[in-house]
């Protein structure tokens, strides 16, 4: 079984591949399959007959918003997942110096397992920039199957919003073992994200043992300001 997503890993990590993602803009990135395509315009979606629906607006997740406190999604989560309250953990960056807040969900879309959610507070607002959600393989072919129906839901969900047009890739292969199933992006320049990297069950079977590449993630991400984050850098001139 290859990493395929039909036509139908770390909390940390998104931050630096979105930021590659709007660098490169996929100009020679080959196509994992035939690439989901849509009106580019106001005039093509009007002489398509398709109703004209309100941008999108990517505001956070769930009723976690950008811009909240530290103290306020604590709030948040305690609503949006009361059997998770006692099980929030904590930590920052080594680097970035942002802080997270994550807890893990079961099913947070029907049968998908467990999701582990991360919010991610800014190194100098310390402030909701992120929220990331990541499902893991357990490394089997059913699991692997669940995972993929998993993101392509997900994308078919993304991909029937009114997104920034020259902003929406899906199905669109970045490298060998990672596929974007969806990016796209609002008005305000925020970011959605979804990526798909590992390798399915069958083909790290094949791989010599001590030597096998990770089974399949699917990552999730709602981005404030992917081009601008607010993590910890060196000042010009410091060193």
């Amino acid at each position: 079984m290859k990493m395929l997503i039909s036509s139908q890993r770390t909390e940390w990590r998104l931050a630096l591949l979105t930021i590659s993602l709007i660098g490169c803009g996929f100009a020679n990135a080959p196509t994992a399959v035939a690439e989901s395509t849509a009106p580019t315009s106001e005039v093509e979606q009007g002489a398509a007959g398709q109703p004209q629906s309100p941008p999108a607006s990517i505001d956070g997740f769930r009723q976690a918003l950008f811009g909240m406190s530290e103290e306020q999604v604590r709030q948040i989560i305690r609503k949006d997942f009361p059997a998770a309250t006692g099980k929030i953990s904590n930590a920052v960056h080594p680097s970035e110096k942002t802080k997270v807040l994550s807890v893990v969900v079961p099913d947070l879309l029907p049968d998908s397992g467990n999701a582990r959610i991360s919010y991610i507070f800014g190194h100098q607002s310390k402030k909701l920039i992120q929220v990331n959600i990541v499902w893991a393989s357990e490394g089997n072919a059913a699991s692997d199957e669940t995972l993929v129906g998993t993101a392509n839901s997900l994308r078919d969900y993304f991909a029937a919003q009114n997104y920034k047009p020259d902003t929406v890739v899906a199905n669109r292969q970045l490298a060998e073992n990672t596929i974007v199933v969806f990016r796209g992006g609002d008005l305000q320049g925020r970011m959605v994200l979804l990526v798909l990297s590992g390798v399915a069950a069958a083909a790290r079977g094949e791989e010599k043992k001590g030597s096998r590449p990770p089974p399949l993630t699917l990552e999730l991400s709602y981005i404030e300001d992917a081009a601008h984050p607010d993590v910890f850098r060196i000042s010009k001139g410091q060193f």
